[in-house]
């Protein structure tokens, strides 16, 4: 499951992942996202993660391919997550980022 929060005031929005997600609410979110981004420009990101069980293949290459089409548009990056369980986005994404990525426990 995936869900997702708009906070236009401070241009950032809330992503979380739970569960198993699918290729469709992947692009669900995507969409919206991107929507943002073209409202706003540079956006922050607070991720949280709980329970996550991961994904589909093609939902796991639509983000790798959102995340490197959208390496700019980022201004910082918070990511929640239990110490234990790295997210493999930020393993992949995270150094080519031009924004601060930060992790933190829940």
């Amino acid at each position: 499951m995936l869900s997702y929060k708009e906070y236009d005031n401070a241009q950032a929005v809330e992503i979380v992942l739970q569960s198993r997600v699918s290729t469709e609410e992947f692009d669900r979110v995507a969409r919206q996202l991107e929507a943002f981004i073209a409202r706003h420009g540079h956006v922050r990101v607070l991720e949280i993660v709980r329970d996550f069980e991961g994904m589909d293949a093609s939902a796991f290459w639509h983000d790798i391919k959102f995340s490197l089409r959208h390496l700019k548009d980022f201004s910082r990056v918070a990511i929640v997550a239990n110490p234990d369980t790295h997210h493999l986005w930020s393993s992949l994404v995270a150094p080519f980022m031009a924004c601060e990525v930060e992790h933190f426990a829940p």
